[in-house]
């Protein structure tokens, strides 16, 4: 563990991690963006959304963090919590989004898919940093992957689980499962619902290894597992929402390729009838009224006197 980079003191190791990985989502937000077709200003917008989102998520994590703190020891203590980062943030962006994004409220289901993987990059370097600093480390293990906190007295006796690295690990490869399934299978709308299910099972497990004060909230379970539930739980009806938006649009594809064709009608779009749009000479008719049949030679004995030549 490396708390200070260069042994600088006013260099913390966890600090310019955290500052790496914000660094590191949003210019892989820019690459996505731009490749999936969001527009200029668009990406602007909710760029710009997105870093305060990002300073509201570490205020809401730090909050969370004192919540916790204060209901097992009396104290708001110190720390921060991801889960209660990512909340408050997400909360915040689609109140922005909300409020401000109505321009560009046809961009927001592609925006949101493609900041998934950037959050995981993001968080991943941000593990890499707890591991740095000594925090959020696992239970006492005599096995391979046993790593001793030498800067930290009550832990340098024990080799301990590097719980942070193991996270750290899954985040990633669940950043490039994100990028291939959104731009190799092209199921981008199902990149939030896949997010949600695999940072909420493992990061459920990890809970299990770790060895630093997680709380006791429900039945044994840390608050970090509870919301790891909310979250599964979201990921299951989104699913589902979205599985029958998508049957739907299918179903209505095939019923209109199978609907049979009118031969009575005159337009080439059986759907039209004798309503289609067409060019027609006089302006009080409308690009909807009734077409003429060309086979019926008007009558210019039935005009009045009036506009006879």
């Amino acid at each position: 563990m490396y708390p200070y980079l260069f042994n600088l003191e006013w260099l913390p190791s966890y600090v310019v991690m955290i500052c790496l990985g914000v660094l590191a989502a949003l210019v892989l937000f820019r690459i996505t963006a731009f490749k999936l077709g969001i527009s200029q200003s668009g990406f602007r917008f909710y760029g710009l959304i997105l870093m305060i989102s990002i300073a509201c998520g570490f205020g809401f994590s730090r909050l969370f963090q004192m919540i916790y703190n204060y209901a097992e020891t009396g104290n708001v203590g110190t720390g921060i919590t991801f889960l209660g980062g990512l909340v408050g943030g997400v909360a915040a962006f689609f109140a922005l989004a909300a409020i401000f994004g109505k321009k560009y409220r046809n961009e927001l289901n592609i925006t949101v898919n493609a900041a998934m993987p950037c959050i995981a990059l993001g968080h991943c370097l941000g593990r890499i940093g707890c591991f740095m600093a000594g925090c959020c480390y696992g239970k006492v293990t005599t096995g391979l992957l046993g790593v001793r906190f030498v800067e930290i007295a009550e832990l340098q006796n024990e080799l301990r689980l590097p719980t942070q690295l193991i996270e750290a690990y899954c985040l990633l490869l669940l950043c490039i499962a994100l990028l291939l399934f959104i731009f190799g299978l092209g199921k981008l709308d199902y990149a939030v619902v896949v997010y949600l299910y695999a940072y909420s099972f493992f990061r459920f497990f990890i809970e299990f290894m770790r060895d630093d004060d997680r709380g006791a909230f429900l039945a044994g379970l840390s608050p970090s597992q509870i919301i790891c539930i909310i979250m599964f739980i979201a990921a299951v009806v989104l699913n589902v929402l979205i599985y029958k938006r998508r049957r739907k649009i299918v179903q209505i594809d095939e019923t209109e390729q199978l609907s049979p064709q009118n031969g009575s009608q005159s337009s080439d779009d059986p759907r039209q009838g004798n309503f289609a749009p067409h060019s027609s000479d006089d302006p009080k008719q409308g690009d909807f009224a009734p077409q003429q049949n060309n086979d019926t030679k008007p009558r210019n004995d039935a005009l009045p006197n009036e506009f006879d030549d």
